[in-house]
């Protein structure tokens, strides 16, 4: 996960809360507007979910709009765009598991432990091991250690395919190394996993300049 930049908020949302729509209504009755939104968040989050990391198409109906804080339970906030983010949408990790753990008997407990997209600096409470797996950064204080595991587990972030393609993904930079950084940034600008991309290259420039 790394930090979500948000823009302005489309004028469609605050149109449809004077409406007094639901988000179903929203999604049906402006079409438009809802494609509008998806596409804002996607060129917010540099084509990639704010969750996982996997490369987005808008295209394929596998992305949506994800309330980070579930519309079933934050009705006043579905029309928030500080709370609308880009999502890949599969149950077996990012909002889709996260949804299914969160009911209005555990919500709090769990949003409060849990860090958002919004998060200053996020990309850096995380580090990716060599296997592929995303685990709490070594620097970080022990309630930050505690945000980072909660985050990567409410998330599923270590799921198996997520793990086998940032593995993958580590190999083939390693085969880089000889190449400018900028030619390995670009090789992999669609490849999503902006975080292992930017940590793999950082560990070049170190070992460069040792």
């Amino acid at each position: 996960m790394r930090t979500v930049i948000k823009t302005d908020a489309p004028a469609c949302l605050s149109e449809a809360e004077k409406n007094g729509w639901s988000w179903d209504d929203f999604v049906l009755n402006d079409r438009q507007g809802y494609q509008a939104c998806r596409q804002r968040a996607y060129d917010e989050q540099s084509g990639v979910c704010a969750y996982t990391e996997l490369p987005l198409d808008t295209v394929k109906s596998t992305i949506h709009l994800d309330h980070f804080r579930k519309k079933g339970i934050y009705q006043h906030l579905r029309f928030e765009w500080y709370n609308l983010f880009a999502a890949v949408k599969d149950n077996r990790f990012g909002s889709d598991y996260k949804d299914n753990l969160v009911k209005s008997n555990n919500e709090q407990q769990i949003y409060s432990v849990i860090l958002s997209p919004l998060t200053n600096q996020l990309q850096q409470y995380f580090h990716y091991s060599t296997n592929g797996e995303i685990e709490p950064s070594s620097g970080l204080s022990d309630t930050e250690k505690e945000k980072a595991k909660a985050t990567i587990d409410i998330f599923h972030l270590n799921e198996s395919e997520l793990v086998s393609r940032r593995r993958t993904m580590m190999a083939q930079i390693a085969h880089y190394h000889d190449l400018p950084v900028e030619t390995i940034r670009q090789s992999f600008v669609d490849a999503g996993f902006p975080s292992v991309v930017d940590q793999e290259i950082g560990f070049m420039i170190f070992e460069h300049e040792a």
